[in-house]
């Protein structure tokens, strides 16, 4: 349930209208378009912005049990699969923990070939969010199966 909630001091403002001493809280409890469950809660006092609380619901799922029993070397390629949006960062994060364990590090066109790599996964997801996320919102549909009955040369 979302909620928006204003307090003023009633000392402060004795009767005539004021935002000197007022609070605005946002909350909004469950986000949509977010990958998991989340929160929002906004508070803004005397028209500045005060605290902002951001929290995703994120239960362990125990990935790191798939890889129990399994060689190094596949790490890459199963924590790849973690996540359907953004597998370079898992992947990537696997690459960089094996890296540490065994006291390598990366320079020179290696390096900079893989944040190209990153550079296009961030390309891909905001792509992602932005038309089969968001459009849907701001276009006024459901989702995007919906929008695409309109546009299904586009979506």
């Amino acid at each position: 349930m979302s909620k928006v909630i204003a307090h003023r001091d009633p000392v402060a403002n004795s009767g005539r209208a004021s935002t000197r001493n007022r609070t605005i809280s946002i909350k909004v409890d469950a986000l949509a378009r977010v990958e998991g469950e989340g929160a929002l809660t906004v508070k803004v006092r005397n028209g500045a912005l005060k605290d902002v609380q951001l929290r995703i619901f994120e239960p362990p799922r125990f990935f790191e049990a798939f890889l129990r029993g399994r060689h190094y070397t596949e790490a890459p390629d199963i924590t790849a699969r973690i996540c359907g949006i953004c597998p370079v960062a898992y992947q990537m994060s696997a690459v960089h923990a094996m890296e540490a364990i065994l006291g390598l590090q990366v320079t020179g066109p290696l390096r900079e070939l893989r944040r190209l790599l990153y550079c296009g996964e961030w390309i891909e997801s905001h792509v992602l969010h932005i038309y089969l996320l968001h459009a849907p919102d701001f276009l006024g549909y459901d989702d995007a199966i919906r929008m695409a009955a309109d546009y299904p040369d586009v979506v």
